[in-house]
């Protein structure tokens, strides 16, 4: 499922990519829940990231979309040392 899910959120990496954010899928649970890893590197233009609160959501509809079993989105953000 990792894969698929990963194709999905190809979709969305030009954008999060230009904003400097690297978007992953971490890890998808038994119950439906996704881990999506957001790197934010140095020159990550911090006000450009739509909020958890509507980029989860969002993320589930577009997996969701895609025939994926997928219950709901949680973020893992990862930021440099």
């Amino acid at each position: 499922m990792n894969d698929a899910l990963d194709s999905v959120l190809g979709q969305f990496r030009p954008g999060f990519d230009a904003d400097g954010f690297d978007v992953n899928v971490e890890s998808v649970s038994d119950e439906g829940v996704v881990i999506v890893r957001v790197g934010h590197r140095p020159n990550a233009c911090e006000e450009c990231l739509i909020a958890d609160e509507m980029l989860g959501p969002m993320l589930t509809s577009a997996f969701q979309r895609a025939g994926s079993a997928v219950k709901r989105v949680d973020l893992k953000h990862e930021y440099p040392a």
